[in-house]
């Protein structure tokens, strides 16, 4: 007699939303998600190698993700003697996009904003001391823009451009798997006058 295998009931958009906010607040599920959304679906392996991971320590990571519908299983290929999985984005931008007026969006943001700073002076701050920066020139590896400005709306407009186009050119990357692995950090924020002044 076949086995009755259970459906798994599918949350709702709004439960969606809220799932998504509260599991790619870790930076290194948002990495996994952004990569699928730039890449297009693939295996465990390649994002692993795509993100210059182990699989091994992203298993758990898509494991989350695929149960609450962050991502979504879309196939599987061949893998030596196995089959592998193929994973797609589950959810837009529009899904996770911060929401002022939603306390798990905002709680879920701040964390993700904060691990990322961390890691991101974690890792600057490991290159530069290991001596093999680059910071000069068109062939600049290594950069730091730590600034406050008074910046009128049409130059904020223009900064936003600027970020939009790297977010275009990270989220697709190199397809190849080939090219060097390079962390980009952007943080944007108004302050209030005298804002952390010592």
């Amino acid at each position: 007699m076949a086995k009755k295998v259970k459906k798994k009931k599918s949350s709702s958009s709004r439960g969606k939303k809220v799932d998504a906010h509260r599991v790619l607040a870790s930076p290194v599920r948002r990495e996994i998600w952004a990569y699928l959304r730039g890449q297009g679906p693939h295996t465990v392996a390649e994002i692993a190698k795509g993100m210059g991971r182990s699989q091994t320590s992203l298993y758990a990571h898509i494991e989350m993700m695929s149960r609450t519908g962050v991502i979504e299983q879309s196939g599987s290929k061949r893998s030596g003697k196995r089959h592998a999985a193929i994973y797609r984005a589950g959810v837009t931008d529009t899904d996770i996009a911060y929401d002022g007026k939603n306390a798990q969006s905002v709680k879920a943001s701040a964390r993700y904003a904060a691990a990322v700073m961390r890691r991101a002076n974690r890792e600057v701050a490991d290159h530069l001391a290991s001596g093999n920066a680059n910071a000069k020139g068109k062939n600049r590896d290594t950069f730091v823009l730590g600034a406050r400005a008074r910046l009128t709306k049409q130059q904020l407009a223009e900064v936003n451009n600027h970020i939009d186009a790297i977010e275009r050119i990270v989220a697709t990357g190199d397809r190849t798997g080939k090219a060097d692995l390079v962390a980009v950090n952007i943080a944007t924020c108004p302050l209030e006058d005298n804002f952390y002044l010592q």
